[in-house]
């Protein structure tokens, strides 16, 4: 939810990067559908598999599971958007924005002045979103057994991952202000000075960012990477380094992906994935992780996105004056220049993205429908093996693999899984 992403959804305006999309459909924490990580740009995959005993072939009893994990999953999407929205409205009509504006202004450095404003509305949006937060970040996923931390160990990386985004956080804050205080086009500036700060997120996030959580080391099994080697030379993509990272340290879940730029290229295998996943199946995963990079995915999903930011902001430029004129004196602040105003402004963004998603969305599963059949024309492998790969997909992470249309439409960035199993299969028949 936004109440411990504030700063993240701002940063993701410059991080929407499209592609590389996750392998399987993932649960947004945030009311916008960008990913509860707001700085992790990888393409990744996300199951869950059990640390004591097989999962699949799925029992009945792992069957109710995904049902209701599935069904409170869907509701959740809407819970998530509108408790966001309220808690960000609290701090506009309670005039706490407005509060703490005044204590930032006593800095007397206009940087460091925005920065500590920052800071205050962060904290505030934390304390007051926290016992859903809880609720949805850790007991529902310890219900459902794929957490493997105390709550201690979850809070802790949780602040880690706060005062990541109140350092990533200030800079387009910053920036967004002080474009709106001195140009007229500054949604278009600012859509302009997105582009390198997006390059450098997704530079820095593999080699800096990531490593404060996991530690990640050489691929254990030799063999292994020397399949996922001849597999990378064989897509074009040399020089690579594979690792694998500790996510059971956190969950069950499963995590694998290919990023980087330049001279960050990385395959990253997390090592539940390789301890659930037969070779073949871990094959056809990386093949298709492989495709996303060798069709220059990540640069079309940065087009599309640097669109969507100049699109979102010139849209807020448009109506977000009317607002603040109509409610000045309940606000405390009667223009947009004013920092006080971020809460309204990360309001009128959480709603324009939650109402377009279903576009980039279908951009985005337009791209996984690609990288899945490049996957089984690299990978080799037959179509049930790839079906089955899908097939452990919702069984491990208890996911709808035939939801209702309009979920699929609105919220998921990936096909279901029911019409990439029946994709693949027929692809074998071809």
């Amino acid at each position: 939810m936004l109440s411990t992403r504030l700063s993240g959804l701002l940063v993701s305006l410059c991080l929407l990067v499209l592609s590389p999309a996750p392998f399987a459909d993932t649960i947004s924490d945030s009311a916008t559908g960008v990913d509860s990580n707001a700085v992790d740009s990888a393409e990744q995959i996300h199951t869950a598999a059990s640390v004591e005993e097989p999962l699949y072939p799925m029992s009945p009893e792992r069957y109710e599971k995904l049902i209701a994990y599935s069904h409170f999953n869907h509701i959740w999407r809407f819970v998530s958007f509108f408790v966001g929205i309220a808690t960000l409205s609290i701090l506009l009509f309670s005039g706490l924005s407005a509060r703490f504006r005044n204590l930032a202004s006593r800095v007397k450095v206009r940087f460091f002045a925005v920065w500590a404003f920052f800071i205050l509305v962060i904290v505030a949006d934390y304390v007051l979103g926290f016992p859903v937060h809880v609720y949805r970040g850790f007991f529902v996923e310890q219900q459902y057994g794929f957490l493997n931390q105390t709550f201690l160990q979850w809070w802790g990386e949780d602040l880690l991952g706060l005062l990541v985004s109140l350092i990533l956080g200030i800079v387009p804050v910053w920036f967004f202000y002080w474009l709106v205080n001195k140009i007229r086009k500054w949604w278009l500036v600012f859509t302009i000075g997105a582009i390198p700060f997006a390059i450098l997120m997704i530079v820095i996030v593999p080699v800096l960012i990531s490593p404060l959580f996991n530690d990640f080391v050489p691929l254990e099994d030799k063999a292994l990477e020397v399949e996922i080697l001849t597999l990378a030379n064989r897509a074009g993509i040399e020089g690579s380094d594979v690792f694998q990272v500790n996510a059971s340290k956190q969950s069950t879940k499963l995590n694998a992906y290919v990023t980087g730029l330049f001279g960050t290229k990385r395959i990253v295998l997390y090592d539940t994935l390789i301890k659930n996943f037969t070779y073949d199946e871990i094959r056809f995963v990386m093949a298709h992780e492989m495709g996303h990079y060798v069709k220059h995915h990540i640069w079309w999903g940065l087009l599309v996105a640097i669109l969507f930011i100049m699109g979102s902001l010139w849209l807020v430029s448009r109506t977000i004056h009317r607002v603040i004129a109509r409610f000045q004196w309940t606000f405390r602040f009667n223009r947009l220049g004013d920092i006080a105003s971020l809460p309204l402004v990360l309001i009128f963004l959480s709603v324009i993205m939650f109402v377009f998603q279903p576009i980039t969305n279908g951009i985005s599963r337009a791209m996984e429908r690609q990288v899945d059949r490049y996957g089984m024309e690299m990978s080799g492998v037959t179509g049930e093996t790839a079906a089955t790969t899908f097939d452990k997909l919702s069984v491990f992470n208890l996911s709808d693999p035939d939801p209702h249309p309009i979920i699929e439409f609105w919220f998921y960035d990936h096909p279901s899984l029911k019409k990439r199993m029946d994709s693949v299969r027929g692809y074998s028949r071809e």
